[in-house]
């Protein structure tokens, strides 16, 4: 019988649907014969008040009131907040899941937000407990406890720190614990040749010589990103400053409202853009956040990163990992951030310096291996 595979997700930044899109499409591409698949978001339309709490919610919150955020985040590691939490999002969740899982005929089911692991575990054990589920840790280094908390799970996670913490801290199984590299979409595979890099430039209609310094914080944008703007502009550098606010209307307004009253010809504003790959190969530094698949994606270009701002819990993980290896920066003020950005870009031999530390990280795209592994697993 042919498989047929769902992968679930949220709109919470762009870190949990990237990975759910990028599985999807390597499974079709390596097992077409065998294999159907199916990308679902895990709160059915009728959910509004859900998708409008955890989505529209993490947006404005990570945005304009972090401490609400954090303070969220870590009251919902509670048991009595996972089960209450649950309770609300079960009145309609466990049984569109149902349904959804029987109409498609659903035989495997990877989950890729720790929001909806309970009812999905739920939903299964009403259509088959046989079924398997698989959650793969989006968060590489700094996991909410969510993740963890059912244990009849099968846990794909991205590093042996991760592994170790799941299983002292949080008691999971060991048997169920599956480490491999992280997860990015393969035109991250290999840093772009010069040739490249030259035709992306031609492509997206960048001078071929000048330097270029990307601001970029995922499907959101980054928080202040206009402050970094007006000090660029103020600095009259000769530089291109390529800024990508995702999603975030409001930032982008702002950042090009910035750009024309300073007459600033060399900074480009964009909104959700579809090759930010081009983006970041060509640029000679990268300004950013601290989340998992932006920070993964600069290292596996081999480009100096420096943060500037970062989601306190789940995401000092992956700061900590780029600054300790060598390869960034945490830096909080726009000039500190902007000195060291110019410093970047005027020496070639730092540059060089910053790609043979990374190189000694040995960074792998863990796609193929984990796209074999949810294949491969059988029901249990």
């Amino acid at each position: 019988m042919k498989e047929q595979i769902a992968f679930l997700y949220m709109n919470t930044g762009g870190g949990h649907i990237a990975p759910a899109r990028a599985l999807e499409k390597e499974i079709n591409r390596l097992f077409p014969d065998d294999c159907g698949t199916v990308l679902h978001h895990g709160f059915s339309e009728r959910m509004k008040a859900s998708r409008f709490f955890f989505e529209d919610g993490y947006r404005l919150t990570t945005n304009y009131f972090e401490s609400g955020y954090v303070l969220f985040y870590r009251m919902t590691a509670w048991p009595i907040a996972i089960h209450f939490g649950n309770y609300l999002i079960s009145v309609h969740g466990i049984t569109d899941l149902i349904r959804f899982f029987r109409s498609n005929n659903i035989t495997k089911v990877v989950c890729l937000h720790e929001v909806l692991i309970l009812i999905t575990r739920a939903a299964l054990d009403a259509v088959d407990p046989s079924i398997p589920l698989i959650t793969v840790v989006t968060d590489p280094y700094t996991a909410h406890g969510l993740w963890f908390y059912e244990k009849r799970n099968n846990l794909v996670v991205f590093s042996e720190k991760l592994r170790a913490e799941a299983i002292e801290k949080h008691g999971f199984p060991e048997d169920r614990l599956h480490v491999f590299p992280f997860i990015l979409s393969r035109k991250f595979d290999q840093p772009y040749t010069e040739e490249e890099k030259r035709l992306a430039r031609e492509r997206l209609g960048f001078p071929q010589d000048g330097k270029i310094l990307l601001v970029a914080g995922g499907g959101e944008g980054l928080k202040k990103a206009d402050r970094l703007v007006s000090r660029f502009a103020d600095d009259e550098r000769s530089e291109t400053l390529v800024v990508v606010c995702g999603k975030n209307s409001i930032l982008r307004r702002r950042v090009e409202a910035i750009a024309e009253s300073k007459r600033a010809k060399n900074i480009r504003v964009y909104g959700f853009v579809p090759f930010m790959c081009d983006l970041v190969n060509i640029a000679d530094c990268v300004i950013t956040k601290g989340g998992a698949s932006t920070v993964m994606e600069v290292l596996a270009a081999k480009k100096p990163v420096i943060f500037s701002t970062f989601i306190r819990g789940q995401e000092w993980g992956n700061v900590l990992f780029a600054v300790n290896s060598g390869a960034g920066w945490h830096l909080t003020k726009p000039r500190q951030i902007l000195d060291k950005a110019y410093e970047i870009l005027e020496d070639s031999s730092l540059r060089e310096k910053i790609r043979s530390r990374i190189d000694r990280l040995a960074l792998r795209n863990g796609l193929e291996e984990v796209a074999r592994f949810i294949h491969s697993f059988k029901k249990g």
